[in-house]
C-alpha cells in the first residue's frame, strides 16, 4: 500500500502578493517519487540571451524521518512543466540538492505553473516533506570595476583608480584609498588567489535579505540543540518569547517578530513564528513574515546558507551585483547608481505583505530604509522594512532602491555579511552548503570563514547608518569599507544578510 505523506510548501507569501516579486506555492502533492506543485510571480524577467540578468527560484526540499530529524533531500534529473502560460525552463546543478526556474524569454507575471520533479528518498522513512522557495537573481558573466576612487578604504589601483576586474584570475596585492583615519584598516593580502570568487563569472544571488520568515521556516527544521545556538532566548522560554533580540535591551524589539511559538520540553525542539504586531495570534498576515530578519551573526547567516544549500557572497560580488558590468563608478554612489539617498521611514500597512512607506525618491535620490541621513539626523524607524518594500512593476531603480540587476536592499536596511579579499576570508573558494548542519547546528564547510568572524566584512549599511560627505564616514556607499577592521561574531540589531550560488 503507498503510503500518504503531507507536503508542505514552504516561503510563500500568506496573504496578497506584495508590491515586490513575491512566489506563491500552492497546491503540493507527492506521488511515489514524485513531488508537484503550482508556482507563480510577478515582475519576473530573463534577459540572459540579451547579456543582462534573469530572476529565478531556487527549491529545494526537505524531509522529517521517524525520528523528527530533517535532512536535505536530492532531486533526480531535470524537472518539467505540467502547464502554464509561461514557459519555463530549470536549472540543475551538478550537486543536485534543489534547481532553480526561471521564465524563458522576457519580463512579466509568471502565472499560475505546474511543475513537478522526482526526489531521491524513501518515503517509507519520511512523516512530512517540505518544499522551500526562495528567490533569486542570475547575474551575467562581465568585467566590472572594483572601488569607486573615494569612498573608506575602498579598493582601487596603484593611482588609485578604480580597479577594473577582468577574469577570475589570481589578483597579485590589492590597494586602498582614503584609508579609514579612525580605526586601521585590515591589510589587504597580498594574494587574492584564483579560487576566490571575485564577480567575473556569472552567478546566483538572493533577490532579498533573508526574511523573518525564512529564518523561522530554517529554525523549525533543527534539532533543539541546533535551535539554541541560533537564537539568543532560550528555546525553553514561555511562548512569544522574543528569540532574537538584544537581552541587555529588551524594551525594544527592533522591529524583529521572530517568537517562540511552542517551548522546547523533554529535550524536543521548540517551535517558532512571527508575531511582528505583538498580540495572541502568530503568523497572521500583518505579522512582519516578510520583514528582513535582524539580530543575524555571521555564525547565524552561514548556518541558514548551509542549510538551503547556498553560500556566502564576497565583498567583490556585492560590487558587481549593485554596480553591474562595465559601469564606469560614481564617488560615494549607492546600490542604485547615486550618492544620494531619501530616508524610506514613514510606515504604511506595517508588517503586512503590503508594507511600505509614503516617502518618495527623486530624480537624483534612491529610496531606502537608512535611518540618519546625515550625522544629525534622527534614528528613522529603528528596524528594518519589508524586503523589496519600495518595489513595483512599475517602479525606477531610485523609486525601488534597486541594484543594477535588480537586486533589493543593498545599501540600507539590515547589514550584508560578506566575505572578505582579506583576514583570511581570500581563501574561500565559493563551497556550497551541502543542506545539512553541524550538531551543534553551525555551517559545516571547512572552507568559510570560521566563527570568530574573521574574514567576514560588512557591507551596505543598515537602518542605522550614518551618510557624511562622499570620501567621509558614508557606510552605505556600495564601495565604502570603513568597517573592515571588525571581525562580525556577535549578533547586531542592524545586520542580516544574503547569500548566493
Amino acid at each position: 500500500m503507498q503510503k500518504i505523506i503531507s507536503l508542505v510548501l514552504m516561503c510563500a507569501l500568506l496573504g496578497a502578493k506584495a508590491l515586490g516579486n513575491g512566489v506563491e506555492l500552492k497546491n503540493g502533492a507527492v506521488n511515489e517519487h514524485t513531488v508537484s506543485f503550482d508556482i507563480s510571480w510577478d515582475n519576473s524577467w530573463n534577459f540572459l540571451s540579451q547579456g543582462a540578468s534573469a530572476d529565478g527560484i531556487w527549491v529545494f526540499v526537505k524531509a522529517k524521518n521517524q525520528n523528527g530529524v530533517w535532512q536535505h533531500i536530492s532531486i533526480l534529473g531535470v524537472p518539467t512543466q505540467q502547464s502554464g502560460n509561461e514557459s519555463l525552463e530549470f536549472e540543475l546543478p551538478q550537486d543536485y540538492l534543489g534547481f532553480f526556474v526561471m521564465r524563458q524569454q522576457g519580463s512579466g507575471v509568471v502565472s499560475t505553473s505546474r511543475i513537478s520533479f522526482e526526489i531521491d528518498a524513501s518515503l517509507e522513512s519520511f512523516t512530512e516533506i517540505r518544499a522551500f522557495a526562495i528567490e533569486m537573481v542570475k547575474v551575467p558573466e562581465g568585467a566590472f570595476y572594483l572601488g569607486d576612487g573615494s569612498s573608506v578604504s575602498s579598493y582601487t589601483t596603484s593611482n588609485g583608480q578604480p580597479l577594473l576586474i577582468t577574469s577570475e584570475e589570481q589578483i597579485d596585492g590589492l590597494t586602498i584609498t582614503n584609508p579609514n583615519g579612525e580605526f586601521a584598516p585590515s591589510p589587504v593580502p597580498s594574494v587574492v588567489p584564483a579560487s576566490y570568487p571575485k564577480g567575473y563569472n556569472s552567478f546566483w544571488v538572493m533577490k532579498y535579505e533573508v526574511s523573518q520568515k525564512q529564518y523561522v521556516d530554517f529554525l523549525n527544521t533543527l534539532t533543539a540543540t541546533q535551535q539554541q545556538n541560533r537564537i539568543s532566548s532560550s528555546i525553553t522560554a514561555q511562548r512569544g518569547t522574543r528569540a532574537l533580540i538584544n537581552q541587555y535591551v529588551p524594551d525594544s524589539t527592533y522591529r524583529n517578530g521572530v517568537v517562540i511559538d511552542v517551548p522546547s520540553t523533554g529535550g524536543a525542539p521548540a517551535q517558532f513564528a512571527c508575531n511582528g504586531n505583538g498580540d495572541a495570534t502568530y503568523n497572521g498576515t500583518d505579522d512582519a513574515l516578510d520583514r528582513a530578519v535582524n539580530f543575524l551573526s555571521w555564525v547565524d547567516l552561514a548556518a541558514f546558507l548551509d542549510w538551503a544549500a547556498l553560500r556566502p557572497i564576497t565583498e567583490f560580488e556585492f560590487e558587481k551585483v549593485c554596480r553591474g558590468s562595465n559601469v564606469t563608478p560614481v564617488a560615494g554612489e549607492m546600490a542604485w547608481g547615486t550618492p544620494f539617498v531619501v530616508d524610506a521611514d514613514n510606515v504604511q500597512s506595517s508588517g503586512t505583505p503590503l508594507e511600505t512607506v509614503t516617502n518618495s525618491a527623486t530624480e537624483t535620490a534612491g529610496l531606502a530604509n537608512i535611518g540618519n541621513v546625515v550625522a544629525t539626523g534622527n534614528w528613522g524607524l529603528r528596524g528594518p522594512l519589508r524586503t523589496g518594500f519600495a518595489a513595483g512593476s512599475q517602479t525606477t531603480r531610485l523609486d525601488a532602491g534597486a541594484a543594477y540587476y535588480g537586486v533589493m536592499e543593498l545599501s540600507g536596511n539590515v547589514w550584508e555579511l560578506t566575505v572578505k579579499a582579506g583576514s583570511g576570508g581570500e581563501q574561500f573558494n565559493a563551497t556550497l552548503g551541502d543542506g545539512e548542519l553541524s550538531a551543534s547546528g553551525d555551517a559545516n564547510q571547512s572552507t568559510w570563514p570560521s566563527s570568530d568572524g574573521k574574514g567576514i566584512i560588512y557591507r551596505g549599511g543598515g537602518w542605522g547608518s550614518t551618510l557624511g560627505e562622499v570620501g567621509s564616514y558614508r557606510d552605505m556607499a556600495i564601495s565604502d569599507r570603513f568597517y573592515s577592521h571588525l571581525n562580525p561574531s556577535t549578533r547586531r540589531n542592524t545586520s542580516g544578510g544574503r547569500g548566493g550560488r
